[in-house]
């Protein structure tokens, strides 16, 4: 069996490098959809390097970021 938690472990730096952000407009459009706000606490399971994590906190949410993968967080 396949350890996914070590799916990419061997290619963490590609990832950072060449993973795409999202767009300025998704997050205005999630904010806006949900109702979240600082009073918000969002749950990033599978966070990675923090893409999404940190466009949150960038609008003042506090985020529980979890990634399996040790080299992800890093």
């Amino acid at each position: 069996m396949t350890d996914s938690t070590r799916r990419f472990s061997d290619r963490v730096e590609a990832y950072r490098k060449y993973r795409p952000g999202y767009p300025p407009a998704m997050i205005s459009t999630l904010l806006e959809k949900t109702g979240l706000d600082d009073c918000a606490v969002v749950a990033d399971v599978g966070s990675g390097t923090g893409i999404f994590s940190r466009l949150l906190l960038d609008q003042g949410i506090r985020v529980a970021a979890v990634e399996p993968n040790t080299n992800m967080r890093l």
